[in-house]
């Protein structure tokens, strides 16, 4: 069961862990690694996304006066990186169009992060009481909570990808069992560490199993 936060700290910390998330892609010279940070940002960043389309923009639409605009502005711009992310799994991590690629996904990211915090959470702020913020988040992360924390269904227990010390998931760079790496591919990767991958994008198959 999901802990009650108030929403703007629970999706503020969303925006933290992708920032890190990021810079450990831009610190990392390790093509394996930075598949599966990859792998594991498109999972952060489509659990974001459909939580807040199932309950924070319902809200952004009837507690702003512009609310409508606003929330269109930012479902736009998710759905603006989830198209970049399924252009980058069909990439090989050493193609040059892959860091061009990041480097535009970021700059997606960021701008959606900064009209979060700049606009629409101090609004909330301002027109929720804090017991209706406090609801609004439990519904969010128990919207968050039914994402698989692992990207691909099916894998050998204990198989990581890039997290932050959730059980079953791997840190990168710390060696842990199972983790693969562009010589040594998971086997349920569906051919992503070696390069393109022959599934359906990852963002489909997170939101597929999301809606059950």
């Amino acid at each position: 069961m999901p802990q009650q936060h108030d929403v703007v700290d629970l999706l503020t910390a969303d925006h933290r862990e992708v920032q890190e998330l990021f810079e450990g892609y831009r610190t990392s010279a390790d093509p394996g690694e930075r598949r599966l940070l990859m792998e594991q940002i498109t999972v952060e960043i489509v659990r974001h996304s459909v939580a807040e389309e199932q309950y924070l923009y319902p809200t952004v639409r009837k507690a702003l006066p512009n609310g409508d605009e606003v929330a269109e502005r930012e479902m736009e711009e998710l759905s603006e990186a989830e198209r970049i992310l399924g252009d980058l799994e069909r990439l090989d991590t050493a193609d040059r169009r892959f860091d061009a690629l990041v480097r535009e996904l970021y700059d997606v990211v960021s701008m959606h992060i900064r009209g979060e915090e700049d606009v629409i959470f101090p609004e909330l702020r301002e027109r929720l009481t804090p017991e209706e913020r406090m609801a609004l988040g439990l519904r969010v992360g128990e919207a968050k909570s039914a994402t698989p924390t692992e990207p691909y269904p099916g894998g050998t227990p204990g198989r990581g990808t890039p997290g932050r010390g959730t059980p079953g998931r791997g840190t990168p760079g710390r060696g842990t069992p199972g983790r693969g790496t562009q010589n040594n591919p998971s086997p349920h990767s569906g051919g992503v560490c070696g390069g393109i991958s022959n599934e359906r994008p990852l963002t489909e198959r997170v939101r597929e199993w999301l809606s059950g």
